[in-house]
């Protein structure tokens, strides 16, 4: 209980000298950042729980590349669909050690069990909720990645070149217009399908860059586009089916751990707990 006293206060401490120093100086600090270039201009000043968790980002940057690099690839993701703005691998990290420390701070008085318990609780929850909300937002890219190669096959057949046909692209709602219409946006003034390539490789989507490379070599050549996109759309499709159906099959054996945890091991608690105490009774 001391070490926890101790630690409140400090972040009492820590707070009201966030908020006692001199905004002039903060802002001359900010302005000067700008000006030399060290800091973006229009960047927000982070919130104070954010500036605490510098000393554990610092830490982060030790931990394995390829942690790290599944962290940046679900960012990517959960950014997509506006989750975990502001973060990236590193920041995100460090909120898993802070979380971890802050659980073994609370449970360490208690019994060691608790203590290992609340380390893996306090690193595994901010993990888990990235990991879904990624995989929500990938999914639902896949999904709209067909209907993209076949409505770029339907505008490239009806006589727009590519370049034209990813504008309309880019123009269409959801997470796939949006992609594209980012990475039109980025490649002002560049090679639009290189820089589109080169997105797509950071997804992690095969069927993606296989798209954009597909793409880029068709526009070199000129012959056969709407053939070939509509071959791509049509292999793309049979592709997602393949994979919905796959995690339908498996959505029996992914809820055996959440029944056990919710349902059985109560209901056995709520049984087997009054029959403990009666059976402890006859003995004493």
């Amino acid at each position: 209980m001391a070490l926890l006293a101790a630690l409140l206060l400090s972040l009492l401490v820590a707070a009201i000298a966030y908020r006692l120093l001199p905004v002039a100086v903060r802002t001359r600090t900010v302005q000067y950042e700008t000006i030399a270039g060290l800091r973006p201009a229009g960047e927000a000043q982070v919130p104070l729980w954010r500036a605490l968790l510098e000393p554990f980002n610092r830490l982060s940057r030790y931990l394995p590349a390829a942690l790290l690099a599944r962290t940046r690839r679900q960012l990517y993701w959960a950014q997509r669909s506006g989750a975990w703005l502001g973060w990236d691998e590193v920041s995100f990290t460090g909120l898993r050690l802070a979380g971890a420390t802050l659980g073994l701070l609370f449970t360490a008085p208690s019994s060691p069990a608790l203590a290992v318990a609340g380390v893996v609780l306090g690193a595994w929850l901010p993990g888990l909720l990235l990991a879904g909300r990624a995989r929500r937002s990938e999914r639902a890219f896949r999904a709209e990645l067909p209907q993209v190669a076949h409505l770029l096959a339907m505008l490239v057949a009806s006589g727009l070149s590519v370049a034209q046909a990813l504008e309309r692209i880019a123009a269409q709602p959801g997470l796939a217009g949006g992609w594209f219409a980012e990475g039109l946006a980025q490649a002002r003034g560049q090679r639009a399908l290189e820089v589109l390539l080169r997105r797509a490789q950071e997804t992690g989507i095969a069927e993606l860059a296989n798209l954009v490379a597909q793409l880029g070599e068709l526009e070199r050549t000129g012959t056969g586009v709407e053939v070939v996109l509509e071959g791509l759309a049509t292999d793309m499709s049979t592709a997602y089916r393949a994979e919905a159906l796959r995690r339908a099959k498996a959505i029996g054996s992914q809820l055996i751990l959440p029944i056990m945890v919710f349902y059985l091991l109560p209901y056995l608690v709520a049984i087997g707990a009054p029959m403990a105490v009666s059976i402890l009774g006859l003995f004493q």
